[in-house]
Protein backbone atom coordinates (compact mmCIF):
# COMPACT_ATOMS: atom_id res chain seq x y z
CA UNK A 1 0.00 0.00 0.00
CA UNK A 2 1.22 3.13 -0.66
CA UNK A 3 0.44 6.72 0.99
CA UNK A 4 1.13 9.15 -2.24
CA UNK A 5 1.39 11.92 0.42
CA UNK A 6 3.12 15.14 -0.08
CA UNK A 7 4.71 15.56 3.55
CA UNK A 8 3.45 18.39 5.65
CA UNK A 9 6.26 20.89 5.50
CA UNK A 10 6.73 20.51 1.61
CA UNK A 11 2.92 21.38 1.36
CA UNK A 12 3.21 24.34 3.58
CA UNK A 13 6.77 25.98 1.77
CA UNK A 14 4.93 25.77 -1.03
CA UNK A 15 1.46 27.35 0.26
CA UNK A 16 3.64 30.01 1.56
CA UNK A 17 5.68 30.83 -1.34
CA UNK A 18 2.60 30.69 -4.01
CA UNK A 19 0.92 32.79 -1.75
CA UNK A 20 3.87 35.69 -1.17
CA UNK A 21 3.27 35.89 -4.95
CA UNK A 22 -0.25 36.14 -5.23
CA UNK A 23 -0.40 38.50 -2.37
CA UNK A 24 2.02 40.85 -4.77
CA UNK A 25 -0.81 40.09 -7.33
CA UNK A 26 -3.61 41.45 -5.49
CA UNK A 27 -2.20 44.30 -3.87
CA UNK A 28 -3.45 47.81 -5.31
CA UNK A 29 -6.43 46.29 -7.13
CA UNK A 30 -9.13 49.08 -8.00
CA UNK A 31 -12.16 48.89 -9.88
CA UNK A 32 -11.06 47.01 -13.10
CA UNK A 33 -10.44 48.98 -15.94
CA UNK A 34 -11.00 48.29 -19.59
CA UNK A 35 -14.15 46.74 -18.62
CA UNK A 36 -16.62 47.05 -21.47
CA UNK A 37 -20.27 48.26 -20.51
CA UNK A 38 -22.11 45.81 -22.24
CA UNK A 39 -25.70 46.80 -23.44
CA UNK A 40 -29.16 45.27 -23.60
CA UNK A 41 -28.69 44.20 -27.38
CA UNK A 42 -24.52 44.00 -27.31
CA UNK A 43 -23.10 40.25 -27.98
CA UNK A 44 -21.27 38.80 -25.35
CA UNK A 45 -17.64 38.09 -26.67
CA UNK A 46 -15.78 34.87 -24.88
CA UNK A 47 -12.88 33.66 -24.82
CA UNK A 48 -12.14 30.24 -24.38
CA UNK A 49 -8.48 29.06 -21.89
CA UNK A 50 -8.23 26.13 -21.60
CA UNK A 51 -8.39 23.48 -24.49
CA UNK A 52 -8.64 20.26 -22.97
CA UNK A 53 -11.76 17.62 -22.11
CA UNK A 54 -13.46 19.82 -19.73
CA UNK A 55 -13.66 22.95 -22.15
CA UNK A 56 -14.68 20.66 -25.19
CA UNK A 57 -18.17 20.06 -22.72
CA UNK A 58 -18.01 23.85 -21.76
CA UNK A 59 -18.14 25.36 -25.10
CA UNK A 60 -21.17 23.34 -26.06
CA UNK A 61 -22.64 24.82 -23.30
CA UNK A 62 -21.87 28.25 -24.14
CA UNK A 63 -23.23 27.44 -27.76
CA UNK A 64 -26.37 26.13 -26.36
CA UNK A 65 -26.50 29.46 -24.28
CA UNK A 66 -25.37 31.41 -27.05
CA UNK A 67 -28.93 32.76 -28.12
CA UNK A 68 -30.93 33.23 -25.35
CA UNK A 69 -28.18 34.94 -23.91
CA UNK A 70 -26.51 36.53 -26.77
CA UNK A 71 -23.34 35.25 -26.89
CA UNK A 72 -20.59 34.17 -28.40
CA UNK A 73 -16.91 32.44 -28.53
CA UNK A 74 -14.08 34.40 -30.13
CA UNK A 75 -10.52 33.43 -28.75
CA UNK A 76 -9.11 30.45 -27.96
CA UNK A 77 -5.81 29.71 -25.81
CA UNK A 78 -3.81 27.08 -24.66
CA UNK A 79 0.03 26.16 -24.95
CA UNK A 80 -0.45 22.92 -26.00
CA UNK A 81 -0.84 23.49 -29.80
CA UNK A 82 -2.59 20.65 -30.90
CA UNK A 83 -4.77 21.00 -28.37
CA UNK A 84 -6.01 24.99 -29.37
CA UNK A 85 -5.91 23.98 -32.84
CA UNK A 86 -8.74 21.21 -31.85
CA UNK A 87 -10.17 23.80 -30.02
CA UNK A 88 -10.57 26.30 -32.75
CA UNK A 89 -11.91 23.58 -34.87
CA UNK A 90 -14.62 22.79 -32.81
CA UNK A 91 -15.79 26.54 -31.79
CA UNK A 92 -15.49 27.39 -36.29
CA UNK A 93 -17.85 24.56 -36.27
CA UNK A 94 -20.21 25.99 -33.43
CA UNK A 95 -20.21 28.92 -34.05
CA UNK A 96 -19.53 29.99 -37.48
CA UNK A 97 -16.84 31.72 -37.02
CA UNK A 98 -12.59 31.00 -37.33
CA UNK A 99 -11.68 32.18 -32.99
CA UNK A 100 -8.60 34.17 -32.93
CA UNK A 101 -5.86 31.80 -31.23
CA UNK A 102 -3.04 32.25 -28.57
CA UNK A 103 -0.58 29.83 -26.52
CA UNK A 104 -0.54 32.63 -23.96
CA UNK A 105 -3.57 33.90 -21.35
CA UNK A 106 -1.65 37.75 -21.41
CA UNK A 107 -2.12 37.44 -24.98
CA UNK A 108 -6.09 36.52 -25.01
CA UNK A 109 -6.26 39.45 -22.23
CA UNK A 110 -4.54 42.25 -24.30
CA UNK A 111 -7.56 41.51 -26.57
CA UNK A 112 -9.60 44.28 -26.44
CA UNK A 113 -12.91 42.08 -28.22
CA UNK A 114 -12.40 39.71 -25.17
CA UNK A 115 -15.29 40.43 -22.87
CA UNK A 116 -15.10 37.23 -20.68
CA UNK A 117 -13.33 34.22 -20.45
CA UNK A 118 -14.56 30.39 -19.60
CA UNK A 119 -11.14 29.48 -17.67
CA UNK A 120 -10.84 24.93 -17.57
CA UNK A 121 -7.05 25.07 -17.28
CA UNK A 122 -5.31 22.39 -14.23
CA UNK A 123 -5.96 23.29 -10.99
CA UNK A 124 -2.84 25.11 -9.86
CA UNK A 125 -3.32 27.75 -12.13
CA UNK A 126 -6.82 28.78 -11.37
CA UNK A 127 -6.51 31.11 -9.15
CA UNK A 128 -3.88 32.44 -10.33
CA UNK A 129 -5.70 33.13 -14.04
CA UNK A 130 -8.30 34.33 -12.37
CA UNK A 131 -6.43 37.10 -10.64
CA UNK A 132 -4.74 37.96 -14.02
CA UNK A 133 -7.83 37.98 -15.74
CA UNK A 134 -10.28 40.49 -13.17
CA UNK A 135 -7.14 42.66 -13.18
CA UNK A 136 -7.57 43.19 -16.88
CA UNK A 137 -11.70 43.74 -16.68
CA UNK A 138 -12.83 40.38 -17.61
CA UNK A 139 -15.99 38.57 -16.47
CA UNK A 140 -14.90 34.69 -15.89
CA UNK A 141 -16.73 30.80 -15.46
CA UNK A 142 -13.90 29.68 -13.54
CA UNK A 143 -13.34 25.55 -13.34
CA UNK A 144 -13.55 24.06 -9.67
CA UNK A 145 -10.98 23.30 -7.51
CA UNK A 146 -10.79 26.98 -6.91
CA UNK A 147 -7.77 26.69 -5.05
CA UNK A 148 -4.36 25.00 -3.84
CA UNK A 149 -3.67 26.95 -0.75
CA UNK A 150 -5.67 29.10 1.23
CA UNK A 151 -3.62 31.61 0.63
CA UNK A 152 -4.30 31.62 -2.82
CA UNK A 153 -7.76 31.30 -2.00
CA UNK A 154 -8.02 34.21 -0.35
CA UNK A 155 -6.25 36.28 -2.89
CA UNK A 156 -8.21 35.34 -5.54
CA UNK A 157 -11.48 36.21 -3.15
CA UNK A 158 -10.07 39.71 -2.53
CA UNK A 159 -9.34 40.44 -6.16
CA UNK A 160 -12.67 39.28 -7.66
CA UNK A 161 -14.70 41.62 -4.78
CA UNK A 162 -11.95 45.04 -5.58
CA UNK A 163 -12.59 44.37 -8.68
CA UNK A 164 -16.74 43.68 -8.87
CA UNK A 165 -16.24 40.83 -11.51
CA UNK A 166 -18.85 38.98 -12.29
CA UNK A 167 -17.33 34.90 -11.42
CA UNK A 168 -19.31 31.85 -12.03
CA UNK A 169 -17.49 28.75 -10.28
CA UNK A 170 -17.84 25.65 -12.39
CA UNK A 171 -20.02 23.65 -9.70
CA UNK A 172 -22.94 23.40 -12.19
CA UNK A 173 -25.19 21.53 -9.51
CA UNK A 174 -25.88 25.23 -8.06
CA UNK A 175 -28.17 25.65 -10.93
CA UNK A 176 -30.14 21.96 -11.39
CA UNK A 177 -33.41 21.65 -10.51
CA UNK A 178 -33.02 18.76 -8.16
CA UNK A 179 -30.81 20.69 -5.76
CA UNK A 180 -33.59 23.89 -5.71
CA UNK A 181 -36.03 21.10 -5.34
CA UNK A 182 -34.09 19.67 -2.22
CA UNK A 183 -33.55 23.34 -0.85
CA UNK A 184 -36.60 24.15 -0.87
CA UNK A 185 -37.68 21.51 0.85
CA UNK A 186 -35.01 21.45 4.08
CA UNK A 187 -36.01 25.22 4.30
CA UNK A 188 -39.47 23.75 5.16
CA UNK A 189 -38.27 22.13 8.00
CA UNK A 190 -40.65 18.98 7.67
CA UNK A 191 -37.80 16.01 8.42
CA UNK A 192 -36.86 17.56 11.25
CA UNK A 193 -33.55 18.43 11.72
CA UNK A 194 -30.63 17.65 9.95
CA UNK A 195 -27.83 15.11 11.34
CA UNK A 196 -25.91 14.06 8.21
CA UNK A 197 -25.13 13.70 4.95
CA UNK A 198 -23.11 11.25 3.35
CA UNK A 199 -21.99 10.88 -1.28
CA UNK A 200 -20.17 8.49 -2.79
CA UNK A 201 -18.44 9.02 -5.69
CA UNK A 202 -16.69 6.22 -7.49
CA UNK A 203 -15.09 4.46 -10.90
CA UNK A 204 -13.45 1.21 -11.48
CA UNK A 205 -10.59 3.11 -12.84
CA UNK A 206 -9.37 6.73 -11.66
CA UNK A 207 -10.81 9.68 -14.27
CA UNK A 208 -7.65 10.73 -14.27
CA UNK A 209 -6.22 7.23 -16.61
CA UNK A 210 -7.80 8.48 -19.85
CA UNK A 211 -6.04 11.41 -20.32
CA UNK A 212 -2.66 11.47 -22.78
CA UNK A 213 -0.09 14.28 -22.25
CA UNK A 214 2.61 16.20 -25.47
CA UNK A 215 4.33 13.65 -27.73
CA UNK A 216 7.23 15.46 -27.13
CA UNK A 217 7.96 18.89 -25.24
CA UNK A 218 8.06 21.28 -28.60
CA UNK A 219 4.55 20.95 -28.69
CA UNK A 220 3.88 22.97 -25.86
CA UNK A 221 5.30 25.20 -23.27
CA UNK A 222 6.35 23.00 -19.99
CA UNK A 223 7.71 25.74 -17.86
CA UNK A 224 4.10 27.79 -18.65
CA UNK A 225 2.58 24.35 -17.96
CA UNK A 226 4.71 24.28 -13.96
CA UNK A 227 3.38 27.80 -13.62
CA UNK A 228 3.91 28.14 -9.70
CA UNK A 229 5.06 24.83 -9.00
CA UNK A 230 8.94 24.37 -9.02
CA UNK A 231 10.90 23.35 -11.78
CA UNK A 232 11.35 19.78 -13.47
CA UNK A 233 11.85 17.97 -16.31
CA UNK A 234 9.44 17.78 -18.87
CA UNK A 235 7.16 14.84 -18.13
CA UNK A 236 4.51 14.04 -21.00
CA UNK A 237 2.43 12.11 -18.31
CA UNK A 238 2.12 14.91 -15.97
CA UNK A 239 1.18 17.76 -18.54
CA UNK A 240 -1.26 15.11 -19.40
CA UNK A 241 -2.56 13.24 -16.53
CA UNK A 242 -2.19 16.09 -13.83
CA UNK A 243 -5.49 15.53 -12.44
CA UNK A 244 -3.50 12.54 -10.68
CA UNK A 245 -0.71 14.40 -9.41
CA UNK A 246 0.02 16.63 -6.09
CA UNK A 247 2.22 19.24 -7.59
CA UNK A 248 -0.85 20.02 -9.94
CA UNK A 249 -3.97 18.48 -8.16
CA UNK A 250 -5.52 17.77 -5.20
CA UNK A 251 -7.10 14.93 -6.98
CA UNK A 252 -10.70 13.45 -5.81
CA UNK A 253 -11.07 16.00 -2.84
CA UNK A 254 -11.01 18.90 -5.02
CA UNK A 255 -12.48 17.03 -8.07
CA UNK A 256 -14.97 15.61 -6.63
CA UNK A 257 -15.97 16.57 -3.48
CA UNK A 258 -16.35 20.24 -4.15
CA UNK A 259 -19.30 19.24 -6.12
CA UNK A 260 -20.88 17.56 -2.81
CA UNK A 261 -19.56 20.29 -0.50
CA UNK A 262 -21.15 23.05 -2.68
CA UNK A 263 -24.41 21.08 -3.64
CA UNK A 264 -24.47 20.84 0.38
CA UNK A 265 -23.47 24.28 1.25
CA UNK A 266 -26.62 25.77 -1.74
CA UNK A 267 -29.32 22.93 -0.37
CA UNK A 268 -28.67 23.41 3.33
CA UNK A 269 -27.37 27.48 3.56
CA UNK A 270 -25.01 26.88 6.08
CA UNK A 271 -22.08 28.73 7.43
CA UNK A 272 -18.75 27.24 6.92
CA UNK A 273 -17.19 23.91 8.23
CA UNK A 274 -15.56 24.01 11.20
CA UNK A 275 -13.41 21.26 11.35
CA UNK A 276 -11.73 18.16 9.17
CA UNK A 277 -10.87 14.79 9.77
CA UNK A 278 -9.72 12.97 6.71
CA UNK A 279 -7.76 9.18 5.75
CA UNK A 280 -6.77 8.58 2.59
CA UNK A 281 -4.72 6.14 0.19
CA UNK A 282 -3.56 4.74 -2.56
CA UNK A 283 -4.41 0.78 -2.94
CA UNK A 284 -7.12 0.18 -6.20
CA UNK A 285 -5.44 -2.35 -8.70
CA UNK A 286 -6.57 0.20 -11.60
CA UNK A 287 -4.30 3.27 -10.52
CA UNK A 288 -1.23 3.73 -12.53
CA UNK A 289 1.57 4.19 -9.78
CA UNK A 290 3.34 6.97 -11.28
CA UNK A 291 0.03 8.93 -9.84
CA UNK A 292 0.73 10.60 -6.58
CA UNK A 293 -3.08 11.21 -5.61
CA UNK A 294 -5.15 9.26 -3.31
CA UNK A 295 -7.37 7.17 -5.39
CA UNK A 296 -9.14 5.97 -1.75
CA UNK A 297 -10.09 8.91 0.23
CA UNK A 298 -13.08 9.38 3.66
CA UNK A 299 -13.34 13.01 4.63
CA UNK A 300 -15.37 13.76 7.48
CA UNK A 301 -16.35 17.71 7.81
CA UNK A 302 -18.01 19.37 11.02
CA UNK A 303 -20.63 22.16 10.48
CA UNK A 304 -21.71 24.34 13.18
CA UNK A 305 -25.17 24.35 12.39
CA UNK A 306 -24.84 20.76 13.97
CA UNK A 307 -24.05 17.90 11.18
CA UNK A 308 -21.35 16.35 9.54
CA UNK A 309 -20.96 15.13 6.12
CA UNK A 310 -18.93 12.46 4.95
CA UNK A 311 -17.53 12.44 1.66
CA UNK A 312 -16.42 8.84 0.31
CA UNK A 313 -14.27 8.35 -3.23
CA UNK A 314 -12.36 4.85 -4.39
CA UNK A 315 -11.20 3.81 -7.30
CA UNK A 316 -10.95 0.10 -8.51
CA UNK A 317 -15.22 -0.38 -8.21
CA UNK A 318 -18.20 1.39 -8.87
CA UNK A 319 -20.53 0.95 -6.37
CA UNK A 320 -22.35 3.23 -4.79
CA UNK A 321 -21.48 5.76 -7.58
CA UNK A 322 -23.19 8.89 -7.95
CA UNK A 323 -25.24 9.18 -4.70
CA UNK A 324 -25.68 11.25 -1.72
CA UNK A 325 -28.13 10.87 1.53
CA UNK A 326 -29.48 13.46 3.90
CA UNK A 327 -30.22 11.92 7.30
CA UNK A 328 -32.86 13.40 8.84
CA UNK A 329 -35.04 12.46 12.33
CA UNK A 330 -37.89 11.49 9.88
CA UNK A 331 -36.37 9.63 7.05
CA UNK A 332 -33.90 10.13 4.78
CA UNK A 333 -33.76 12.56 1.08
CA UNK A 334 -31.66 10.71 -1.78
CA UNK A 335 -30.55 12.42 -4.79
CA UNK A 336 -27.76 11.59 -7.01
CA UNK A 337 -23.93 13.50 -6.60
CA UNK A 338 -24.19 17.35 -6.02
CA UNK A 339 -23.08 18.07 -10.02
CA UNK A 340 -26.27 16.19 -11.25
CA UNK A 341 -28.34 15.21 -8.37
CA UNK A 342 -31.57 14.89 -10.01
CA UNK A 343 -34.98 14.82 -8.54
CA UNK A 344 -35.13 14.29 -4.74
CA UNK A 345 -36.70 11.06 -3.00
CA UNK A 346 -37.83 11.18 0.36
CA UNK A 347 -38.63 8.35 2.63
CA UNK A 348 -38.68 6.87 6.25
CA UNK A 349 -36.01 5.01 6.22
CA UNK A 350 -33.83 4.12 9.24
CA UNK A 351 -36.19 6.16 11.33
CA UNK A 352 -38.65 5.12 13.77
CA UNK A 353 -40.12 8.77 14.57
CA UNK A 354 -43.92 8.24 14.89
CA UNK A 355 -44.17 11.16 11.89
CA UNK A 356 -41.83 9.23 9.22
CA UNK A 357 -42.93 9.08 5.75
CA UNK A 358 -44.53 5.99 5.04
CA UNK A 359 -44.15 5.75 1.73
CA UNK A 360 -41.40 7.28 -0.88
CA UNK A 361 -42.33 10.67 -2.43
CA UNK A 362 -40.19 12.02 -5.52
CA UNK A 363 -40.00 16.01 -5.32
CA UNK A 364 -41.00 17.85 -8.24
CA UNK A 365 -38.17 19.88 -9.75
CA UNK A 366 -39.20 23.64 -11.09
CA UNK A 367 -37.78 25.27 -14.37
CA UNK A 368 -34.47 26.59 -13.40
CA UNK A 369 -32.06 28.23 -15.62
CA UNK A 370 -28.56 26.44 -16.99
CA UNK A 371 -25.12 27.30 -15.54
CA UNK A 372 -23.47 28.36 -18.17
CA UNK A 373 -26.31 30.80 -19.36
CA UNK A 374 -26.85 32.29 -15.70
CA UNK A 375 -23.43 33.11 -15.86
CA UNK A 376 -24.38 35.06 -19.43
CA UNK A 377 -27.08 36.56 -17.87
CA UNK A 378 -25.24 37.71 -15.18
CA UNK A 379 -23.01 40.15 -16.82
CA UNK A 380 -25.74 41.48 -18.68
CA UNK A 381 -27.56 42.42 -15.43
CA UNK A 382 -23.92 42.85 -13.04
CA UNK A 383 -26.33 41.00 -10.82
CA UNK A 384 -24.32 37.61 -8.33
CA UNK A 385 -24.48 34.59 -10.33
CA UNK A 386 -25.74 31.05 -8.45
CA UNK A 387 -22.30 29.91 -7.85
CA UNK A 388 -20.56 33.49 -6.88
CA UNK A 389 -17.39 34.02 -5.20
CA UNK A 390 -18.59 33.95 -2.06
CA UNK A 391 -19.84 30.38 -2.77
CA UNK A 392 -16.98 29.46 -4.84
CA UNK A 393 -15.00 30.35 -1.46
CA UNK A 394 -16.79 28.38 0.60
CA UNK A 395 -16.29 25.09 -1.06
CA UNK A 396 -13.00 26.19 -1.73
CA UNK A 397 -12.58 26.21 2.42
CA UNK A 398 -14.19 22.89 2.64
CA UNK A 399 -12.14 21.17 0.05
CA UNK A 400 -8.59 22.78 1.69
CA UNK A 401 -9.67 21.88 5.05
CA UNK A 402 -10.57 17.78 4.11
CA UNK A 403 -7.40 17.90 2.09
CA UNK A 404 -5.12 19.65 4.48
CA UNK A 405 -6.43 17.16 7.35
CA UNK A 406 -5.51 13.87 4.93
CA UNK A 407 -1.55 15.55 4.16
CA UNK A 408 -1.05 16.20 7.35
CA UNK A 409 -2.70 13.31 9.17
CA UNK A 410 -4.30 15.35 11.77
CA UNK A 411 -7.77 17.04 12.62
CA UNK A 412 -7.76 20.69 10.77
CA UNK A 413 -9.46 23.55 12.07
CA UNK A 414 -11.37 26.60 10.04
CA UNK A 415 -10.64 30.11 11.47
CA UNK A 416 -13.36 32.53 9.59
CA UNK A 417 -12.33 35.75 11.42
CA UNK A 418 -8.43 35.11 10.32
CA UNK A 419 -9.09 33.14 6.85
CA UNK A 420 -6.83 30.70 7.80
CA UNK A 421 -7.22 26.42 8.57
CA UNK A 422 -4.85 25.25 10.88
CA UNK A 423 -4.53 22.10 13.06
CA UNK A 424 -6.91 21.26 16.58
Amino acid sequence: MEGGRTTRRVFLERGAKIGAGLGFLASGLGAAAGRRVIGANDRIRVGIVGCGGRNAGLVRWLWNASKPANATAIAVCDIWKQKREAMAGAVRELFGVAPRVYPYLSQTLEDPDVDALIIATPDHQHCGQLIEAVKAGRDVYIEKPIAMTMDELNAAYDAVKETGAIVQHGTQGRSDAGKEAARKFIASEKMGKLIRVESWETLYTPYWNGYVGPEKESDTDWKAFLYNTPDQPFDSDKHGAWMGYREFSTGPIGGWMSHFSDFVHGTTGCGFPVSAVAQGCIIAPTTDRRRTCPDTVTALLEYAEGFVTMFTTHFGSSVSNESTTFFFEKGVMRTRFGHAPGAPVLSGDGSDHPEKIQAPITLETPPTTPHMQNWLECIRSRKAPNADMEAGYKQGVAVLLADLAYVTGRKMLFDKAKRMIRPA
